[in-house]
């Protein structure tokens, strides 16, 4: 049998509305740096995922990186991987055309890597099952489909693998918006105690004892509420988002929020009044 692992659908996310952080971009939305690969070489790209291979990493691509032929491994390869993000990486690499393999057609000459297919060298069934995916706010489901041509332009997304190549369909973890909720996550001794909880713990840095404006600070509260993924919001200075994140980490886990009676990860804006 073979299984398609492709590219993800294009992200919605507007990357001139982010705010410029470290190599990307951070998004408010996925509470995530986008990092842009746009201006790596295939090399560079690789050892970034290397370096953040126990990371969830969302990229800004060009579309020429994923162009041309197709690549096939026996599917024993992958399915030895005991490891899920060895996996993922495997595919990633090969998906976006970085240089992991050398291929070259009977003549000897040597063409790029597009996409790979995994196939089943026990038996050559031609069942084809083609994985899609969104970058956020939707499930990724299987489905039978041809593979779409890319065209010119730049492409915003998450690359993403099923944790069981024989599932046939997965959900990705998805971080919503606390406003999007049907349940709205809360401390659990309350937003008030939560609250005085901060003001008592939180010092004003002296480096900023002048700043009188209000900043934020994003984070987000997993499934077994504790705190997570925690971002300076722009125009706040880092020593208060700093100061701010460590009382954030010693507060007590929220009650997570739900949507549509299930309990899902979900980002909070923090607002800060210094006084």
């Amino acid at each position: 049998m073979k299984h398609k692992i492709t590219i993800p659908e294009p992200c919605l996310e507007n990357w001139d509305e982010m705010t410029p952080k470290d190599n990307g971009r951070f998004c408010l939305n996925c509470s995530k740096t986008v990092v842009d690969f746009t201006s790596m070489l295939p090399t560079e790209v690789q050892h970034f995922f290397i370096q953040n291979q126990n990371e969830r990493i969302c990229g800004r691509f060009k579309n020429s990186q994923l162009e041309t032929i197709t690549i096939q491994i026996p599917s024993r390869v992958l399915y030895s991987q005991t490891h899920y993000r060895k996996m993922f990486l495997l595919a990633l690499f090969v998906a976006m055309g970085t240089t992991l393999f050398s291929c070259a057609d009977k003549d000897g000459n040597k063409n790029k890597i597009d996409k790979i297919e995994i196939v089943d060298n026990t038996t050559q069934n031609q069942d084809e099952n083609e994985v899609h995916s969104s970058c956020y706010g939707h499930q990724i489901e299987s489905k039978k489909e041809k593979t779409r041509k890319l065209s010119e332009g730049i492409m915003m997304g998450m690359p993403a693998l099923p944790n069981s190549i024989e599932a046939g369909s997965f959900q990705y973890n998805i971080i919503y918006n606390s406003t999007d909720l049907d349940v709205l996550p809360v401390p659990e001794n309350g937003m008030k105690k939560f609250l005085e909880f901060f003001k008592k713990n939180y010092v004003v840095p002296k480096t900023t004892e002048e700043f009188k404006e209000r900043c934020f600070v994003i984070f987000v509260i997993e499934e077994d509420g504790s705190l997570s993924n925690f971002n300076i919001v722009k125009n706040t200075p880092k020593e208060i988002g700093e100061e701010a994140i460590r009382v954030l980490k010693t507060a007590q886990n929220w009650i997570p929020g739900k949507l549509k009676g299930r309990i899902v990860r979900s980002s909070y804006i923090l607002p800060i009044t210094i006084k």
